[in-house]
């Protein structure tokens, strides 16, 4: 801002503070003039002002709002975090967690990450995994419960919230963001709700196609917060009024210590919560798979191809509620194991390695016997099923002894089998 707008500022603000006990507004700036202000989650936007001088513009600022459930007395988030932020990645369930709980929104900070029978009072559409619903997964589920049939999904975006999403109306946001760790797979919507059988998974839901699972600890995904109801608002922040030119914004100390902003009331009588909206999420996972056993794969095709195929998946499985095509997600290897568009044929075998640490490369997968599941796909959606004119191996095979002792370097070659002759 120029020294002469600041100046003009700053002297018709004294003004208006003079000025405050009449009963109408004084010109503070001019119409089509800009200004930086303050964001709640840390980061700098700017505001017009209105377009009769007597104040500003809301600030271009990431925003929500709160809608609460009067049937649970729930409020929740809305939309999720940074639903409309085309590169933001979502959070893993830990950072997820620390996000509601450093939120402080509409004036309150008692924001938490919910629970799996609290985000499925959400779903619409679909009675089977909706609140009381016959999908068994709640609080305090084993992972088996996921593949119960009615946890399963119905059609894309057929549902009867915004966008299709297979959500309560009421709410607003997209259900269709990309995971960036998985080609042709949104994010799913995560919970609170840690598997009982296991302490690397954890409960979500699939807003997109109204299904309920669970899925790992690590991965990235949609976050809607959730406080208790009631939620009035909060027009004034708590102390004495202060007269302040309406729109203006500036920066505070909310409730949990962190930077954030409030702005100036409409009236220009007091100025609003102090919220904090941002968030650091944690360092990148130490990658130890180079520490853990290696399964290098020469991967054959029995026939030419006569068409293109979307993607191949190479993992590790084990014994243990083993079915093929598998249907849970697999116990080792990474995204690395996911190839898109692979450059495989009769005469060109395909080399991969599958290293036998988590997916999300944080620690090496625990010692046993395990298989080898590989699949050349026609399409690259999620969940990975096979289709006629598919390729498969992995029916026929010895178990792999893994993570035993001294690392291994094991070599296997394989050839792919059209999948109608499985």
């Amino acid at each position: 801002m120029g020294k002469s707008l600041m100046t003009l500022v700053i002297t018709l603000s004294a003004l208006f503070l003079l000025g405050s006990q009449c009963n109408h507004l004084l010109v503070v700036c001019e119409d089509g003039v800009e200004q930086e202000c303050f964001c709640p989650d840390g980061t700098l936007g700017n505001q017009m002002c209105r377009p009769d001088g007597r104040g500003w513009k809301t600030c271009d600022c990431t925003f929500y709002s709160t809608w609460c459930d009067e049937e649970t007395d729930l409020c929740w988030q809305d939309p999720p975090k940074d639903a409309y932020t085309a590169d933001d990645p979502g959070l893993t369930q830990p950072d997820a967690i620390r996000y509601c709980e450093e939120l402080v929104y509409g004036g309150y900070g008692d924001w938490y990450l919910p629970n799996i029978d609290e985000l499925r009072t959400l779903i619409s559409g679909n009675s089977k995994t909706q609140s009381g619903g016959d999908c068994p997964i709640t609080e305090g589920s084993p992972r088996s419960d996921m593949f119960d049939p009615a946890c399963g999904p119905l059609d894309e975006y057929e549902g009867p919230g915004d966008g299709g999403c297979y959500w309560l109306p009421d709410l607003t946001g997209p259900c269709d963001r990309p995971d960036p760790a998985a080609e042709g797979h949104p994010l799913e919507t995560i919970s609170s709700t840690v598997a009982s059988d296991d302490e690397f998974w954890v409960a979500c839901v699939l807003f997109d196609k109204s299904a309920t699972a669970f899925n790992h600890i690590y991965s990235l995904a949609d976050v809607r917060c959730v406080r208790p109801a009631p939620s009035p608002p909060i027009t004034c922040a708590d102390g004495p009024a202060e007269v302040c030119v309406p729109g203006t914004t500036r920066q505070c100390s909310p409730l949990n210590g962190k930077t954030g902003s409030q702005s100036c009331a409409d009236d220009g009588k007091c100025w609003g919560p102090c919220d904090y909206t941002g968030f650091e999420p944690s360092s990148p996972i130490l990658d130890i798979c180079n520490q853990c056993d290696q399964v290098n794969l020469t991967i054959r095709v029995a026939d030419k191809l006569t068409r293109n195929y979307e993607m191949l998946l190479a993992f590790l499985f084990t014994v243990e509620g083993w079915t093929i095509p598998p249907q849970r997600p697999p116990d080792g290897g990474t995204e690395d194991n996911q190839v898109i568009n692979p450059d495989i044929d009769l005469d060109k075998p395909l080399e991969l390695t599958i290293p036998a640490c988590s997916y999300y490369r944080d620690r090496c997968i625990p010692p046993g016997d395990y298989y080898v599941y590989v699949s050349l796909l026609q399409s690259d959606g999620m969940p990975p099923f096979p289709q006629e004119g598919d390729y498969l191996w992995g029916y026929d095979q010895q178990a792999l002894s893994l993570n035993s002792g001294i690392q291994q370097e094991i070599d296997i070659e394989i050839t792919l089998l059209p999948y109608e002759e499985q």
